[in-house]
């Protein structure tokens, strides 16, 4: 207990700062852009039909797009939980004057999210959390969405290429192949 009290306002600094970030962040990415979702989901699907898919390439393209978001998210996730990033990055930000007045608004906050994940029995039946702490889920899920707002400009982009070479690679394989099959060795006539 004494050693939780001493860190007590380390892990809502570390959730302050994921949040401080986050927002301008998302901006940068396009998510206030003209258009918004709608507007992000048209210059997608132009890239891919630049590139050559048809619109019948589409659905495969972004069904594997979001799988490999779905999979990154997960990752970071987890990783964020396991070495907490926002707990050494606020370990300085805890001895700022002022700082113990908002980490305990966060600290609210974060024991307002304690109760509503108790109440999410369903959440308690999945093997891979029900033995985790909620206050670090919540925390974790700040930090790895902090962390895939900032190299989101990267990472959007190699999302979409690997998806674009994965449609192709699938056309390829059921594409049969022609010419192979016709090859024939000449010998010469004696």
């Amino acid at each position: 207990a004494k050693c939780r009290r001493r860190n007590a306002p380390v892990a809502p600094m570390g959730l302050i700062t994921s949040l401080l970030f986050a927002g301008p962040i998302s901006a940068l990415y396009g998510a206030s852009q003209e258009g918004g979702i709608k507007g992000s989901v048209t210059r997608v699907t132009d890239y891919f039909t630049e590139k050559g898919l048809s619109h019948t390439d589409l659905p495969a393209a972004l069904v594997f797009h979001e799988l490999i978001s779905v999979g990154f998210a997960a990752f970071t996730w987890t990783v964020c939980y396991d070495i907490q990033p926002g707990v050494r990055i606020a370990k300085p930000l805890a001895r700022v004057p002022g700082a113990s007045k908002v980490a305990n608004a966060f600290d609210r906050a974060l024991t307002f999210s304690d109760g509503k994940m108790e109440k999410m029995r369903w959440l308690k039946k999945i093997p891979l959390v029900k033995n985790a702490a909620p206050r670090r889920l919540t925390i974790s899920l700040a930090e790895s969405l902090l962390f895939r707002g900032t190299v989101k400009p990267v990472t959007f982009g190699v999302k979409l290429y690997l998806s674009y070479k994965f449609v192709v690679w699938g056309k390829n394989r059921t594409t049969p192949r022609r010419g192979l099959a016709c090859l024939t060795l000449a010998l010469p006539a004696d």
